[in-house]
């Protein structure tokens, strides 16, 4: 069990109620690569607007090539801008030196997907490694790294080399380690992508417990929904290098607006046909046959008996074919499959009922 901190171990953030205030913003962001031996400049980014409130949980989802890995190394300097403005805390950092980005490091820290530890030095080292660096006195970096190693589950490891780790105990030293020099922000580069379901799992509740109890904002990118679904207040779905929709998670998985969004929720929020019904399906009303309904429930009505009380208010058997209840950003959200028998008044009757209930449902097809 990870031991919290002890409250004067690191400084906390400010209070919940600043969150809306944004600590990165992103005003009309543009990033153009040149392009190699005549070739036409490459555009990464376009028109980014976006901002990351303070002491929030912010991801950036997108496919491959979409410009996530660029946007988020433009937090840290490791790219710049071609054009728009980057405030973090207030601070144009589009223009500065590279002096002026090693100081503002200091306050960034940052996990990578293939943790990048040094095979050279221990678990403790590599956690002391930043301290080092900035000349922080060595009787400081040991108080400070032993209070890591524990937050990370890995007081036990400190003598170990990565080579004895396991890929998410290498994890665990790489979030230590950017926890080390007491950052505001933690950005976090596809953090479980080379872990396993259940590593994943231990890692997003670790960075959940970063968040809660030193109050460090996270801006993270990845191409895995049930990353965010899982950890994220907010999400911002880039493609073709621009911000197609973004907003509170719930909201955006709930209510897509856009077909990238809808396509990558979709796993994460629907549910699948049986297979032996799957080929039945058909667009227009069958004889003696069913209307299959999608129905989503959210808030209380994610849990509550509805279909019994639908049942019974409109007099109609429904028949449920498929299910699942789930969380999206700690919010109960379902969805069903029913099927109800086919024609008026009986389908009407229900999506009326169903309205005023103000759950979403939609006719999906019909089976024989």
């Amino acid at each position: 069990m990870n031991a919290p901190l002890k409250p004067d171990a690191f400084s906390v953030a400010a209070e919940i109620a600043q969150a809306a205030e944004p600590i990165i913003r992103f005003e009309k962001v543009g990033k153009v690569f040149a392009g190699r031996r005549g070739q036409k400049p490459v555009t990464a980014l376009e028109g980014i607007d976006l901002d990351v409130p303070r002491g929030a949980i912010v991801g950036v989802i997108g496919r491959s090539g979409a410009g996530k890995s660029t946007l988020i190394r433009l937090v840290n300097g490791l790219e710049r801008a071609s054009s728009g403005r980057i405030l973090i805390e207030d601070e144009d950092v589009t223009g500065l030196t590279e002096a002026g980005w090693r100081t503002r490091r200091r306050a960034t820290g940052m996990i990578f997907q293939h943790f990048n530890l040094l095979s050279s030095r221990t678990v403790f080292d590599n956690v002391a490694l930043p301290l080092e660096i900035g000349g922080t006195p060595k009787a400081e970096i040991a108080g400070r790294v032993e209070k890591l190693l524990d937050l990370v589950g890995l007081a036990d490891k400190r003598e170990r080399y990565p080579a004895e780790l396991s890929g998410g105990q290498k994890q665990r030293v790489g979030i230590a380690r950017a926890l080390a020099t007491d950052p505001k922000v933690l950005l976090c580069d596809e953090a479980t992508s080379a872990l396993d379901p259940e590593t994943t799992q231990s890692i997003l509740a670790l960075l959940k417990q970063v968040n809660r109890e030193l109050g460090v904002t996270i801006l993270l990118i990845t191409h895995e929904i049930p990353v965010i679904k899982e950890i994220c207040d907010r999400v911002a779905v880039i493609e073709g290098g621009r911000i197609v929709e973004e907003g509170e998670t719930f909201e955006v998985f709930t209510r897509p607006q856009h077909p990238t969004t809808a396509r990558f929720v979709e796993a994460v929020t629907g549910v699948e046909l049986p297979a032996h019904l799957e080929g039945q399906l058909r667009e227009t009303p069958q004889a003696g046959g069913s209307t299959v309904l999608r129905i989503t429930f959210s808030g209380a009505n994610a849990t509550a008996p509805v279909i019994s009380r639908l049942s019974a208010t409109v007099g109609i058997d429904i028949n449920i074919l498929a299910g699942r209840i789930d969380a999206i950003a700690g919010k109960p959200f379902g969805s069903l499959l029913v099927a109800i028998p086919a024609g008026e008044p009986g389908v009407g009757a229900v999506l009326g009922a169903l309205k005023g209930l103000e759950l979403k449902a939609e006719v999906i097809g019909h089976v024989a």
